[in-house]
């Protein structure tokens, strides 16, 4: 994964994220925010996706701050 890109998901997702990988909020957060590069970040990422995830280009000028 890119840096600046990050991973959107559904409501209740990093919940479920969290429990099949039992692992904290804050690893589901780093790495669907594209913030961790262990395996566990890139399996998160990866299962996130096949789930629904969409990934976004944070970097993208359709993204500009008003």
């Amino acid at each position: 994964m890119e840096k600046g890109k990050k991973i959107l998901v559904a409501n209740g997702e990093k919940k479920a994220l969290k429990e099949l990988f039992g692992c904290s909020y804050p690893t589901v957060r780093d790495a669907l925010n594209g913030k961790s590069s262990t395996t566990l970040g890139y399996k998160i990422r990866k299962l996130a996706i096949e789930r629904g995830g969409v990934e976004i280009d944070l970097k993208s000028s359709d993204l500009k701050r008003k």
